[in-house]
């Protein structure tokens, strides 16, 4: 990727970093998401989606495989999701991300088998070197998350299980939720935070940072107030080490943010309302309005 990535081009790539295409990771930051992918992720998985825009489960079904290497001990499972109509099965061995993720279209009375070995008429997600999870299913579409993300966002997937194929992609803010997924025919719509990484600092660089932004992410108008988006994230990830620490809190938050003093020159994260539209011929993504939220990358 490079900086001149266009909208079609994002939907039709892996999103890393939307504007700079590099993903930068703080040791921290990546050994908690780490932790979280391993123990979090396939536990939410495993139950009914949390967000209401997915479709929820008729039922869900666990065949356990046998222990897996973590500590605390887990086991690796198949796992098969029912909804009308089709069945999503995901081979999950406890690492990060699922081995494999397949789905069969299911129409008759009887619902597939939950087993390892492949089902008649199971198809596989062409997943690629993509490490991802199941996040769920709407609108007739099968949608995957990343097993972990950076910069407080991350990215997730649409498939057609009509065709087995890749249908979109995006970066969508972490933990933010769906505000709409509706199908209508073969046009998909979709509501959500859209969060995206700039190639500069709004903070250090100013107006001419913000208009390349702008422009890229299809928005007008000020840049947001990224001076107290930067403040917040600097006290919010200071308050975070220093709580998890002995001794003179007060001097831990001076020292934590007297480190981040530079944190002002990381290239600004932005997340704002947006809306996407996908058709058989392709995808386009707007802007929706509202305010615009602005951090530093890690």
């Amino acid at each position: 990727m490079n900086g001149n990535l266009t909208l079609q081009n994002l939907v039709e790539t892996r999103p890393v970093n939307f504007l700079t295409g590099a993903m930068r990771v703080s040791l921290p930051l990546l050994a908690l998401v780490i932790v979280a992918a391993v123990f979090l992720w396939p536990a939410r998985a495993a139950d009914a989606p949390s967000d209401p825009a997915f479709e929820k489960p008729a039922e869900v079904r666990h065949v356990r495989l046998g222990p897996a290497g973590t500590k605390p001990v887990s086991y690796k499972e198949i796992r098969c999701s029912y909804f009308p109509g089709i069945m999503i099965k995901e081979w999950d061995e406890r690492e990060i991300g699922d081995k494999q993720i397949s789905y069969v279209m299911a129409s008759g009375p009887t619902n597939p088998a939950c087993r390892k070995a492949a089902l008649p008429g199971e198809h596989v997600l062409p997943t690629g070197d993509l490490t991802v999870y199941l996040l769920g299913y709407a609108g007739g579409a099968i949608f995957l998350r990343d097993a972990d993300g950076a910069n407080d966002t991350i990215g997730f997937y649409v498939f057609d299980p009509k065709t087995g194929h890749q249908r979109f992609t995006d970066t969508i803010k972490l933990d933010s939720r769906f505000s709409t997924i509706a199908a209508d025919g073969d046009t998909l719509r979709l509501g959500y935070t859209r969060a995206l990484v700039g190639p500069c600092s709004v903070i250090t660089d100013g107006a001419d940072c913000w208009s390349k932004i702008a422009a890229a992410a299809g928005l007008s108008g000020d840049a947001p107030d990224c001076a107290a988006g930067y403040r917040d994230a600097s006290q919010k990830f200071a308050e975070d080490v220093c709580n998890n620490q002995r001794g003179d809190t007060k001097a831990c938050l001076a020292e934590q943010l007297s480190r981040r003093a530079d944190w002002d020159k990381a290239p600004s994260v932005i997340a704002f309302a947006a809306n996407a539209v996908l058709v058989p011929s392709g995808s386009t993504i707007s802007p929706a309005g509202g305010p615009v939220q602005c951090w530093p990358s890690d």
